[in-house]
């Protein structure tokens, strides 16, 4: 109830005490993210990635400010934006203005699919865990790993990861609780050494082998498909 009334009061006042143009200026002056130029800003596309990826949800501007972790002010500049070219939906509540995707906008499947390869869970857990020196490969399995070899289906709400390398659980645990954040999806971290990777005689890893993986990091570093090493 405090954290709506917080909202509220929010957004009814803005950036007090900040000059409006200021704030403006710096957020147009960002620099455009370096996994799609096209996007504005990199929290532009992470604020997209949080509302057309996975299973269709409301949130606060609030809310967004926080999981984002940024201010109150550039996130509604940036839902506002969306939301005039048809991508996002507002509406009003007594404790403020909730945003989610439209669903029924010509431009979502597309820009949907567009934020997936770039915002979306690849590229997250790439980052998260590629920086772990212990980890040697990491993929994604399940429905996500179908979603980028172009199966179609529902939208995943959760993503799973095999890692293989000499790491603790705890530390593919913690990392896996970052990209869970960015994300705003949990993600579920299987652990294996390099030598239970290759024992062909586990069902599980046999299983995850005979379906859809998409690797993100090969050799300890974050790998991209298509892209000369």
């Amino acid at each position: 109830m405090r954290s709506n009334a917080v909202g509220s009061m929010a957004e009814s006042g803005r950036s007090r005490g900040r000059s409006p143009d200021a704030a403006f200026q710096r957020d147009v002056r960002a620099p455009a993210p370096p996994q799609l130029p096209i996007f504005r800003s990199r929290l532009q596309g992470g604020l997209l990635g949080r509302l057309l990826l996975g299973p269709r949800r409301e949130a606060s501007m609030l809310d967004l400010a926080v999981m984002l972790r940024t201010d109150l002010g550039t996130v509604m500049r940036e839902v506002e934006r969306l939301s005039r070219a048809g991508v996002l939906a507002l509406r009003r509540t007594l404790a403020g203005r909730l945003v989610s995707r439209d669903e029924h906008s010509p431009l979502y499947e597309p820009l949907a699919r567009l934020v997936m390869l770039t915002f979306g869970p690849a590229a997250v857990v790439a980052e998260e865990f590629g920086r772990l020196p212990a980890v040697r490969e990491a993929h994604l399995f399940g429905p996500w790993a179908a979603r980028y070899a172009g199966v179609p289906g529902d939208q995943p709400v959760d993503v799973d990861v095999l890692l293989v390398g000499d790491l603790g659980r705890e530390t593919a645990f913690d990392a896996a609780q970052e990209a869970a954040a960015r994300l705003g999806l949990p993600v579920h971290p299987v652990v294996r050494t390099p030598a239970e990777w290759t024992d062909d005689t586990d069902p599980f890893l046999r299983e995850i082998r005979a379906g859809h993986m998409h690797t993100v990091v090969r050799g300890g570093s974050a790998y991209h498909p298509g892209r000369a090493p």
